[in-house]
């Protein structure tokens, strides 16, 4: 149901405490007489309330859900902040501003309103989702964990280069020179794999190159070495880049199979941190 500019009036200055006390006793009983009124008040109310960062009233199954609770916390976020005042001030000069809203675009007011909304909850998921990944992965892939290719008696010393490359960002460069000494049949050479695996893989992983990345790392795992169950960990690591909190708790279980593991105790805590703990 339309209502004339002077209801809508009433209505703003009644859910924003701007009624005398004669005036607002009048208008309750408008209200308690006309159910259509009734539901448009609350309706304004709501809507208000919602842009105007009122409090949440929320059911028990609601408070308790982790999806929820993660925006909820991120509300009090400076990127939130930012945001959320914008859509304050614009709410604002609406409900203060002279002209009314009337028949059709007050729908489509409210409309916009609500899709913003959803759209900011939305978004504040998304973003700390991928940011909380991002963050981790720069935590926890220290490759200077890494070994030294440095052999000795080794006069050209291309393995030791190709390590130098690795930890200078020329990870192109460096992929070249650990896939052709992957070609090598030597017995050193064989004996050095899994260390090679590793820097090869990690090159992959810092050019985004996801999916040789793993093929790379899935050769550590099945090299029946004691380095194997790096390739675990390393796999973690290209998971949790690209932002892929499950396959990452795959990988770090595999880790959790035996202490002896690599970074056993690091799996741990990043479980923790993932909130699969």
């Amino acid at each position: 149901m339309e209502f004339d500019n002077n209801i809508y009036e009433q209505i703003e200055a009644f859910i924003s405490e701007k009624m005398g006390e004669g005036e607002r006793k009048l208008f309750e009983a408008k209200i308690q007489s006309d159910k259509d009124l009734e539901n448009e008040v609350e309706l304004h109310r709501s809507l208000k309330n919602v842009i105007q960062n009122k409090k949440w009233h929320l059911t028990e199954s609601v408070k308790d859900n982790k999806e929820f609770n993660q925006i909820k916390n991120s509300r009090r976020s400076k990127k939130y902040a930012n945001i959320e005042s914008s859509i304050q001030e614009a709410g604002d000069q609406y409900f203060e501003n002279e002209i009314k809203p009337k028949g059709n675009k007050k729908w489509l007011y409210y409309i916009s309103a609500v899709a913003a909304v959803v759209c900011i909850a939305f978004f504040i998921n998304y973003y700390n989702s991928n940011q909380s990944t991002t963050s981790l992965y720069a935590e926890y892939s220290d490759w200077k964990d890494l070994p030294s290719l440095t052999v000795q008696n080794d006069n050209e010393n291309i393995l030791a280069h190709g390590e130098h490359l690795f930890f200078e960002a020329e990870y192109t460069k460096a992929i070249m020179i650990f896939s052709e000494e992957l070609k090598d049949s030597s017995v050193q050479k064989q004996n050095l794999n899994p260390y090679i695996l590793s820097y090869l893989g990690a090159s992959y992983l810092e050019l985004n190159d996801y999916q040789n990345a793993i093929l790379t790392f899935d050769q550590l795992v099945h090299s029946n070495t004691i380095d194997s169950s790096k390739g675990y960990w390393y796999k973690a690591m290209v998971y949790l880049k690209q932002g892929d909190k499950q396959k990452t708790e795959e990988q770090l279980r595999l880790v959790l199979q035996d202490e002896r593991n690599f970074n056993f105790q690091k799996a741990k805590e990043l479980l923790k941190k993932l909130d699969f703990d």
